[in-house]
């Protein structure tokens, strides 16, 4: 079971870390290769999947902060204008100027 709690942080950490070391070690990728998505040796998703439950795992530790309600907010210009965000949307954390 996944709970909402700022105290999953630490398992999706652990996830995060074990990743790291599979791939530094390139280990159960040959299967991924065989696909034409894969072929050409870019394996980006993987990376990006690893940096959003980084994100995640982030903004979970900033909840527990008493300022969690301006977390984000140094980029907020950045966030607005679409510059910070890689899928071209507006982040749900940040208010319409």
């Amino acid at each position: 079971m996944l709970a909402s709690h700022t105290s999953i942080r630490h398992l999706f950490g652990k996830c995060i870390s074990q990743y790291e070391k599979l791939r530094k070690k390139q280990a159960f990728l040959e299967n991924y290769r065989k696909f034409p998505m894969f072929a050409d040796n870019d394996l980006s998703e993987f990376d990006e999947s690893r940096e959003i439950v980084q994100n995640l795992v982030d903004e979970y530790k900033a909840c527990e902060s008493a300022d969690y309600i301006k977390w984000g907010m140094e980029d907020r210009g950045k966030q607005v204008s679409g510059e910070g965000n890689t899928s071209g949307s507006i982040d749900s954390r940040v208010a319409p100027p």
